[in-house]
């Protein structure tokens, strides 16, 4: 299925989550590049008072981005709205794949299907208050029915392609991308200490020089430590590995089931795989 295939509540909060994502990262790296700024102004050798004046505008930014980023945190939205659209993309591949518990007749699963909707949106009132877009739109498209009505193969089929290879493929390069950004990273981290070590050496046998950057490439070491710190390369690099491994186990035995029931287990035991990955988003968003 296509994003725009999937219930609209789905839509709005992948949209919500990717926002305040974006929210999130801007505040972060335009708070740390404004404390880098400050540390070149802190050298300048230039008496004037618009120097000054511009480094404590820089100063106020950066304690503004520091306010918006404890007082809104947009990370627990971004966190939460990413668990609600989780939630319900695994009960919608449920619901297509007539998986327990929706393995009924199709008036009663697509109650069933509803009330979990409900469910979720009562679980988070604070993130639905926000879900506004695709109001009008339907929350059991068209896709949806159709593959519903589609005979046990076909249905093997799309889940085989559709959830699980779709899954292993996101994981496998979200794995791999955060492996090398984490070594990128590292080496520039010890690039910039190194060079505020090697101005610190320096400083010592060139007493006349007033002023050095060693500042500088302290503030600049300390901004890219707390940027590695908060997009986690190493820590995600190792989730998303794990996870890749367990989802190409699980890809093994998608065409084993032979009956409805056998493959409404599947499916069943599948998803709960991939929830174990998706409920940290809600642990994150307690944090």
């Amino acid at each position: 299925m296509q994003e725009q295939d999937f219930p609209a509540l789905y839509r709005s909060a992948n949209n919500r989550s990717l926002e305040y994502q974006t929210y999130f990262f801007r505040a972060l790296k335009v708070n740390l590049a404004l404390l880098v700024i400050t540390a070149i102004l802190s050298i300048t050798n230039i008496p004037h008072w618009s120097v000054a004046m511009f480094q404590l505008l820089v100063l106020l930014g950066a304690m503004s981005c520091s306010i918006y980023l404890f007082a809104r945190r947009p990370e627990r939205y971004w966190y939460a709205s990413r668990a609600v659209a989780e939630s319900i993309k695994t009960i919608t591949w449920r619901y297509v794949c007539r998986a327990e518990p929706f393995q009924g007749d199709d008036v009663t699963a697509r109650g069933d299907f509803q009330k979990r909707l409900q469910a979720i949106v009562d679980q988070n009132k604070d993130v639905a208050q926000s879900l506004s877009d695709y109001l009008e739109a339907s929350q059991i498209s068209s896709v949806m029915t159709q593959m519903r009505a589609h005979p046990l193969d076909e249905r093997k089929m799309a889940y085989a392609t559709g959830r699980i290879k779709n899954q292993l493929t996101w994981y496998a390069k979200k794995a791999a991308f955060n492996r090398r950004t984490s070594n990128g990273f590292f080496w520039v981290l010890i690039a910039t200490n190194g060079a505020a070590i090697l101005c610190a050496i320096l400083r010592i046998k060139l007493v006349e020089i007033p002023f050095w950057p060693t500042d500088v490439f302290v503030a600049a070491a300390a901004s890219l430590l707390s940027w590695m710190q908060a997009k986690r390369f190493s820590e995600l690099a190792a989730s998303y590995a794990l996870a890749a491994h367990e989802i190409s186990l699980i890809r093994e035995q998608a065409s084993l089931p032979n009956s409805d029931t056998e493959f409404s287990l599947f499916v069943g035991d599948a998803e709960n795989a991939f929830s174990r990955e998706h409920t940290q988003w809600v642990a994150r968003k307690d944090v």
